[in-house]
């Protein structure tokens, strides 16, 4: 409902306008904007004229926009009103009646000569008498709006289940979850991704956020198809950036359920992320427990491509697998011939195995659909390319063991193509929605701040030669910009752990040795630490961490090998990116399989140098693609193994000590 509330109390008020002295002025921009409300389709252009109105009326007459909103009120309450033979609202027919009897009786008033404007193709006036400047000021307030969210926690198989979203001015006792947020003042998509159900309404709708008044619902309709567990996520998004993911879970039932409503997670929404320029395509991947899995892909707040496909066995066979072969890889062999004493692969060899592996994902992950998007839309980034610029591609999804940067896309239909590897085709970064023991969602920071940097460097590692450089690499950073130090004096298990626990940074950096545990139930992998004591990544738990992290949301980088890499757990929360991702970090970077350090040291010089740039800093996601090309080699892949999670266009921001 695109702000046709918004025409229905102005048509119900209209009678009451021509008492107000500024009525002269107002009464030939409402009405164009009402032709512009009548003449356009389009729902983002509707809603965005509603705004029109009620932001003209706020700073012209208060007196009107006051009796505006009272009276949208009413009419979602469902009162009558002598203007209209209905309750509440008036149907489609019945309130274009009433603009013609309105219109009719204007011209005999007033004739014909009130000024229309001119009407773009998109619905908004042009020109002398369009006032284009009446809603300026339109996107900058923030407020605080409570979620109300209707859904069943149990529906019965083929049967319609009614899922309604809004934001109220004020908490309402009857939502399932009802959550402070802070969002601006306008448009606000909201998305419903739910594999294992057919939609029988569309899955994208606008919620319309104003400044003294609650949004209507948007209602959307599924059936359910199968039978067992599954989840509905409820996405917000605001100017282009996903800024919230809700997951409902509820559960398919062969028989009549007794009605329960569902335990919908709280709902961080960050009302900066609409402050950062969203990414060129945002693909979100969301995974439920029975294996499906949907793929969207967004931009600028359109929905471009929509599939769904169902694993036909879970990943982790093929993902451990894949990390061995890139681990053989690196030592000039791979599983084939390690077993028959082979000698060691070509460079060229190497590099052919490599991009085997990047189509094999392309192959087993990417359903249809998305891949003939894919084919068709694909010149738009590489003619970006070709003149010197880049797409960004963020991947948010609520798993973290698939590997999407080294997704390697090509096409042997009639018109054979291929590209490079997802993390050098585009600025990479993924997101983690939620941690998979937890119901609460969290969204990357779009500005990462860089005042207190902690480094953890052990020195039991004498093996690994470039550790020095790179741990003189922090240090000259925090003299350079007078960031306060907040690393530990010996990196042993008790001072990182106290760390972890009391925060206070803005920045941690780890340079040590890492290890990947492929069969372990309580953690994947640890990071080496001084005394040879290993910190396994089950051990960031916790109030005291995770609160901190939460608090903090600080930006993190371990630079250590295996640490970025997944393995499901008796928890699903074991690794290094679940916990701390999962548990708030605004910023996280890991290897997914060894790395040489002396490729370690150089991808870190050469990512702090874009990032800090002073005549150009780059965006996160643009540092960690000159990081990668520096170090790439065409028979090592130890340029892929580094992940991102991040939003790709955030930016730091330094903030010296203060003297």
């Amino acid at each position: 409902m695109a702000g046709e509330e918004t025409i229905a109390a102005l048509a119900a008020i209209w009678d009451e306008c021509s008492s107000s002295a500024r009525w002269p002025a107002l009464l030939p921009e409402l009405r164009q904007l009402v032709d512009q409300f009548q003449q356009s389709a389009d729902e983002d252009t509707r809603a965005e004229i509603a705004m029109r109105i009620t932001d003209l009326l706020l700073d012209t007459d208060p007196d009107l926009y006051q009796k505006l909103i009272t009276m949208r009120k009413a009419m979602r309450a469902g009162e009558a009103h002598n203007r209209f033979s209905t309750r509440g609202m008036p149907s489609d027919a019945e309130l274009s009646a009433a603009w013609q009897e309105i219109r009719t009786r204007e011209a005999s008033i007033h004739g014909e000569s009130i000024t229309t404007g001119n009407i773009t193709g998109t619905g908004i006036a042009i020109g002398q008498g369009a006032q284009a400047t009446v809603h300026q000021h339109f996107y900058e307030p923030r407020f605080t709006r409570h979620t109300d969210i209707s859904c069943p926690r149990r529906a019965q198989v083929n049967s319609r289940v009614t899922v309604t979203v809004a934001l109220t001015m004020q908490p309402q006792p009857e939502s399932v979850a009802c959550e402070a947020i802070e969002v601006f003042e306008g448009k606000v998509k909201v998305r419903i991704d739910a594999p294992g159900f057919e939609p029988l309404s569309p899955l994208e709708q606008t919620i319309i956020v104003e400044r003294d008044d609650d949004s209507a619902p948007v209602v959307f309709h599924l059936k359910a198809r199968e039978t067992g567990p599954h989840e509905i996520a409820i996405q917000f998004w605001q100017r282009g950036n996903l800024i919230a993911t809700v997951v409902a879970p509820i559960e398919v039932l062969e028989v009549e359920p007794v009605f329960a409503p569902a335990l919908i997670p709280k709902t961080p929404v960050s009302p900066r992320m609409a402050d950062v320029t969203p990414p060129d395509l945002t693909l979100v991947v969301f995974r439920d427990p029975a294996g499906r899995m949907q793929f969207t892909l967004h931009r600028d707040n359109v929905t471009l491509c929509y599939a769904e496909q169902t694993l036909r066995h879970p990943p982790d066979a093929l993902l451990n697998a894949l990390f061995d072969e890139l681990h053989l890889l690196q030592r000039g062999t791979d599983s084939a011939n390690r077993r028959r004493g082979s000698s060691l692969l070509t460079a060229e060899q190497v590099e052919r195995r490599i991009r085997n592996l990047g189509y094999k994902l392309w192959d087993d992950l990417i359903p249809p659909e998305l891949k003939l998007y894919y084919a068709r839309e694909r010149h738009q980034w590489q003619s970006a390319i070709a003149a010197g610029q880049r797409w960004s591609l963020l991947v948010q999804s609520n798993e973290p063991d698939i590997p999407w940067e080294l997704v390697r896309p090509y096409s042997d239909g009639p018109d054979c193509w291929e590209e490079d590897f997802w993390c050098q085709t585009f600025h990479f970064a993924r997101w983690l929605l939620k941690r998979p023991d937890s119901p609460e969602s969290v969204v990357p920071l779009p500005r990462l701040r860089l005042r207190t940097l902690a480094a953890v460097v052990p020195t039991c590692y004498p093996e690994l030669k470039a550790v020095p450089e790179e741990h003189k690499l922090l240090r000259d950073l925090i003299a350079r910009y007078c960031l306060t130090d907040r690393s530990p004096q010996r990196a042993t298990e008790a001072e990182v752990i106290a760390l972890l626990e009391t925060g206070g940074f803005d920045w941690l950096h780890v340079i040590t040795h890492g290890d990947f545990f492929a069969q372990s139930a309580l953690h994947s992998s640890a990071i080496g630490l001084d005394d040879n004591q290993w910190l396994a990544s089950s051990a960031i738990t916790g109030l005291r961490i995770r609160s901190a992290l939460r608090n903090h949301r600080p930006a993190i980088i371990l630079n250590a090998c295996h640490v970025g890499r997944e393995q499901p757990s008796l928890s699903g929360a074991a690794g290094w990116v679940t916990q701390f991702v999962g548990s708030g970090a605004g910023m996280m970077i890991a290897p997914l399989w060894s790395v040489n350090d002396e490729f370690a040291f150089r991808f870190s010089e050469v990512f702090y140098t874009a990032l800090l740039n002073p005549d150009r800093p780059a965006t996160v996601a643009e540092a960690m693609w000159q990081a990668r090309n520096a170090i790439r080699q065409p028979d090592d892949p130890t340029w892929l193994a580094y992940s991102l999670f991040a939003h790709p266009n955030a930016r730091v921001e330094v903030q010296p000590l203060q003297a």
